[in-house]
């Protein structure tokens, strides 16, 4: 267990080291300096300042791309470059528990450098103010704090792209990459066409792109209500693309 993870994280910093990594990083870093200095100084709060960026729809969109291409980048390379690696594995469910990990570790990463420069950012403007007060919306208060909110929603803003890209990484696996593209493609007109407005909800939403711009709920308690719904839709479709990928006899790990 020791000598396998201590070859995965080998394959990482690999990845890590290519050139298109590299580029994507950069480009990363600029999106989120273009976040916190442009974005979220455009509120006087610290707390509300975070969520100016990750609520506004063209800072998702082009994030997300940033996020795809890593996925795609880091599932390629392992592919291409570690077939000496994959054979090695025992069976077609090591190959893709194995290249699913990957996955998550390079965005964990990914989503970790675009909020600490967010931060980073915010830190030497806002942060002057970190007054905390009651959490008020289209339909009055949320019973929470501003704090609490901004916490709930960088929470969920995490876990719904961890999952996303894990149903990429299934899609990538089952099809080819131009078709995996396709897909994203989809995902990110999709973005632009349902988060281009702010809506207000009196019922669930089974749309996962409104929990990534500024949707208003009546209460708090639907809106967690909402997303833990929307959650563990997203775990069922992860549960079952998985099923389907270790049936799919065009995945071969030789």
């Amino acid at each position: 267990m020791k000598n396998k993870y201590h070859n995965e994280m080998k394959i990482i910093s690999y990845i890590m080291s290519t050139d298109r990594y590299k580029a994507i990083f950069f480009l990363s870093v600029i999106l989120a300096l273009y976040g916190g200095f442009a974005l979220g100084t455009t509120m006087n709060n610290f707390w509300d300042s975070i969520l100016v960026p990750i609520q506004f729809y063209i800072f998702n969109i082009i994030l997300f791309a940033f996020i795809f291409l890593n996925n795609i980048n880091a599932c390629s390379i392992f592919k291409n470059d570690f077939s000496f690696y994959i054979i090695r594995l025992k069976n077609k469910r090591e190959y893709i528990k194995t290249l699913v990990k990957i996955s998550v570790i390079m965005y964990f990463i990914q989503i970790a450098i675009i909020f600490l420069f967010i931060l980073m950012c915010l830190l030497l403007t806002t942060f002057k103010d970190i007054q905390i007060y009651p959490y008020e919306t289209y339909f009055g208060s949320y019973g929470i704090s501003n704090l609490t909110f901004c916490i709930f929603y960088c929470i969920r803003y995490i876990l719904f792209g961890l999952l996303i890209t894990v149903m990429l990484t299934f899609v990538y696996l089952n099809f080819t990459p131009k078709i995996t593209i396709v897909f994203e493609g989809i995902f990110l007109v999709l973005m632009y066409y349902f988060s281009a407005i702010v809506s207000l909800r009196y019922t669930f939403s089974l749309l996962v792109w409104t929990y990534y711009t500024q949707t208003i709920y009546d209460t708090f308690s639907l809106e967690v209500a909402s997303s833990v719904f929307m959650l563990l839709l997203l775990e069922v479709i992860v549960i079952v693309i998985y099923k389907l990928s270790l049936k799919n006899r065009r995945i071969e790990i030789t």
